[in-house]
C-alpha cells in the first residue's frame, strides 16, 4: 500500500486505552537516574515479546567511578532497504519536589489525566511512541527501515545513557529525541558550554606587610571583577559584545549565561566560578574558549594582581554537561514528517523551530553532534507548572494520542 494509505490505517489503529495502560505501569516504576534496573527490566520484556532485539548495556556513572546503572535498547527489523529511525527517550526521572498532592508512583488516571513522576519527561514520550510502533503492525503496514528503540537510562546526568549509546556505536538515519515540548517540532536548539574560572592568590594569613598586599587578590574578590566582565545571569548577551556570535531568529534572547557553583576552602589560595553558557547554532567550543580567553586576558591587562585560569568544558574534555547546539531546516525529511503527522493527528498547523524547547537541549543535541539529524518533539507542557521540575507532573490522554500518531505517520513516511 502507499505511504498515505498506510499511514492512515496506522493512525487508525493506534489504541489510546493500552498507550494509557502501558504509560501507568511505567510510572508505577520508580527509576530515579542510576536506579533505573527494574524499569529497564520491564523494558526489555516488553521489547522481547514484541519480537524487537534487544540488547542490554551497561551505564557507568561519568563522574562517580564504580557507580554503574543499565538500560535495554530494542531493535525491531524492518524488510530491508529502508532508512533506520532512533526514538530516543529518557526513563529516568525528576527528583521528587515537595508539594504533590498524589502519589507519584500512584499512575492516577482521571478526567483524561495520567499524573506521576515521567508523565510527560520522558514515560508519555516512550508509551505514546512504543504504541506508534504497535499501531502500524496492527495496521499490517510494513517497514523497509528498522525503528531502534532506545528508552535510555543516566539522561539526568548529562545525557550519559545515549552517549554510552553511541559509544557502543549505535547509529541511525534519524532521531525523534522524546523530550516534553506540547507537540511542537523542536528542531533548532541550543547547546551549553560550562566554564570553570579557577582564581590564585598567594597565601597571605597573618603577613600584612605593603610588599605581601600588593601580591594579593582575594579569590572571592576575583570572581566579583569576573562577574562584572561576563555579565548577569539569564540575561541575553549583546550581539558584537564579549561572546562572538550571530544571532538565530528562532531563538531570540540567546545565547545567555547562567552562574551555577562557587567553591573555596576556608584557607585555600584558590577558588573556582561556573557558569554556562547557552550557545546558539554556530558557535563552537573553541568560539567560546577564544571569547573568554580574550576577556580574562583584558582583565589581566587592568588587574596585575589577576590569576585565573579557564577550564573549558568545566569537568573536562569528557565533560558530561557539554552539549553543541544543532538546528534542521524546515524542508529537512525529518521535519517534513513529522509536521505531516502532526497536521493529520490534529487537524492543525504544527509549530516548528525553537518553539517550546527555546533555552533547553536534550539527548537529540548528541545524536545530532555525531551526524544523526535529530528533533526534539514530544508530549507534556512545562508551562503549566509555575516552574520547573514541579510536583504534580501530569500528561492528557490526548497529548499522548497526538503524539502517538504523530510519530506513526513520521514512521511510515521515512522508513515505509
Amino acid at each position: 500500500m502507499g505511504v498515505q494509505q498506510a499511514s492512515s490505517a496506522a493512525l487508525a489503529a493506534v489504541d489510546d486505552a493500552a498507550m494509557v495502560a502501558l504509560l501507568r505501569e511505567m510510572i508505577a516504576i520508580p527509576s530515579p537516574h542510576f536506579e533505573e534496573g527494574r524499569i529497564t527490566d520491564y523494558m526489555a520484556a516488553l521489547m522481547r515479546a514484541d519480537g524487537y532485539e534487544v540488547t542490554e548495556m551497561p551505564v557507568p556513572h561519568p563522574l562517580e567511578p564504580g557507580r554503574v546503572t543499565r538500560q535495554a535498547i530494542g531493535r525491531l527489523r524492518g524488510t530491508g532497504g529502508g532508512p533506520t529511525v532512533m526514538i530516543n527517550g529518557h526513563v529516568d526521572v525528576n527528583v521528587t519536589m515537595p508539594g504533590w498532592t498524589v502519589d507519584p508512583h500512584g499512575a492516577k488516571y482521571e478526567d483524561g489525566w495520567i499524573w506521576g513522576l515521567g508523565a510527560q519527561d520522558d514515560k508519555g514520550g516512550l508509551a505514546a511512541s512504543y504504541e506508534a510502533v504497535r499501531a502500524i503492525r496492527r495496521a499490517g503496514v510494513s517497514l523497509k527501515g528498522d525503528v531502534l528503540f532506545c528508552p535510555v537510562a543516566a539522561h539526568k546526568v548529562g545525557g550519559t545513557g545515549t552517549r554510552t549509546l553511541l559509544r557502543n556505536g549505535a547509529t541511525a538515519d534519524y532521531c525523534i529525541n522524546l523530550e516534553h515540548a506540547a507537540n511542537t517540532i523542536g528542531s533548532v536548539i541550543v547547546g551549553s558550554v560550562r566554564v570553570r574560572l579557577r582564581c590564585h592568590t598567594p597565601g597571605l594569613f597573618f603577613r600584612f606587610t605593603e610588599e605581601a598586599r600588593a601580591g594579593y587578590f582575594n579569590p572571592i574578590e576575583q570572581h566579583a571583577l569576573l562577574v562584572g566582565a561576563f555579565g548577569p545571569s539569564l540575561k541575553p548577551l549583546p550581539h558584537n559584545g564579549w561572546l562572538r556570535f550571530t544571532p538565530h531568529p528562532q531563538l531570540p534572547g540567546f545565547p545567555m549565561i547562567r552562574y551555577d557553583a562557587v567553591h573555596k576552602d576556608h584557607y585555600g589560595t584558590s577558588a573556582d566560578l561556573v557558569f554556562q553558557i547557552r550557545t546558539v547554532p554556530g558557535q563552537t567550543l573553541e568560539s567560546v574558549q577564544r571569547d573568554v580567553d580574550a576577556v580574562l586576558e583584558g582583565l589581566k591587562r587592568d588587574h596585575p594582581a589577576l590569576e585565573v585560569e579557564a577550564i573549558i568544558p568545566a569537568n573536562g574534555p569528557d565533560d558530561p554537561f557539554h552539549m553543541a547546539p544543532c538546528a534542521l531546516p524546515d524542508d529537512h525529511p525529518l521535519v517534513v514528517a513529522l509536521a505531516d503527522g502532526y497536521r493529520l493527528a490534529t487537524g492543525k498547523e504544527p509549530e516548528v523551530g525553537g518553539v517550546e524547547r527555546i533555552g533547553n537541549f536534550g539527548d537529540g543535541n548528541l545524536t545530532a553532534a555525531v551526524g544523526i539529524p535529530s528533533v526534539q518533539f514530544g508530549p507534556g507542557d512545562i508551562k503549566r507548572y509555575p516552574e520547573w521540575p514541579a510536583p504534580d507532573e501530569r500528561v492528557h490522554v490526548s497529548e499522548i494520542g497526538t503524539t502517538a500518531r504523530t510519530v506513526a505517520h513520521a514512521l511510515v513516511a521515512l522508513c515505509g
